[in-house]
């Protein structure tokens, strides 16, 4: 495995970079998702990465990529974002944080929290967005967050045995499921927090430090 982390740009919205800074000084790998390309360029960054089927990036941002590696791929099967991700997986990476996963279409959003439960087994991998750090728990999970940070659980598949310590509304031995019940906009009151969910898999948003 490669210490280096690495920082995928997508498709979506791109949050301010005051809220992706600190990511950037970590010296991370710049994969660019096909389009994050235009992202990353309008912000004064080259990508080391450009990976996808190519149909979103202009000619005048082809030529200033001079530099990044190129990685055309072709298959219609898998999306932009998973041809990152699996270019990461054979690199042997360990941490990816994804930036621009969420937001413009809906339909892509979904999609990609769809993703985001496809790879969390094989990578340590997050989306952040304007507004939060979004991961995956199943099992039990232990986290550093600050006291009164804001944190939600959204099912993605039938949840049982949800527990939680430390929030200012705990969960005791719940069920969340789509469409039946979320544990939304909850706070962190003593850390670190404790989430244990018995079965299931749940999307964490952690609110950010505005």
């Amino acid at each position: 495995m490669t210490a280096r982390p690495a920082l995928i740009i997508a498709n979506g919205e791109l949050p301010d970079p005051k809220l992706w800074s600190d990511l950037l000084q970590q010296n991370p790998l710049l994969v660019a998702a096909d389009g994050g390309a235009e992202r990353l360029i309008a912000h004064g960054l080259t990508p080391h990465v450009v990976i996808g089927d190519l149909d979103s990036l202009s000619g005048a941002d082809a030529l200033r990529l001079s530099g990044a590696r190129i990685i055309h791929v072709t298959d219609q099967e898998t999306t932009d974002l998973e041809k990152a991700l699996d270019f990461l997986l054979q690199a042997r990476t360990e941490r990816v944080t994804v930036l621009a996963a969420t937001g413009l279409r809906s339909d892509h959003t979904l999609a990609n929290f769809s993703i985001l439960l496809k790879y969390h087994r094989r990578l340590d991998i997050r989306f952040r967005d304007a507004f939060s750090e979004i991961s995956v728990v199943e099992g039990e999970r232990r986290l550093a967050i600050a006291p009164g940070t804001q944190v939600s659980l959204i099912p993605m598949e039938p949840c049982t045995g949800v527990t939680t310590v430390g929030l200012q509304w705990n969960l005791r031995q719940a069920t969340l499921a789509p469409g039946v019940r979320e544990s939304i906009s909850n706070r962190v009151v003593t850390s670190p927090v404790a989430i244990r969910i018995d079965r299931g898999r749940s999307l964490l948003f952690v609110g950010l430090a505005l």
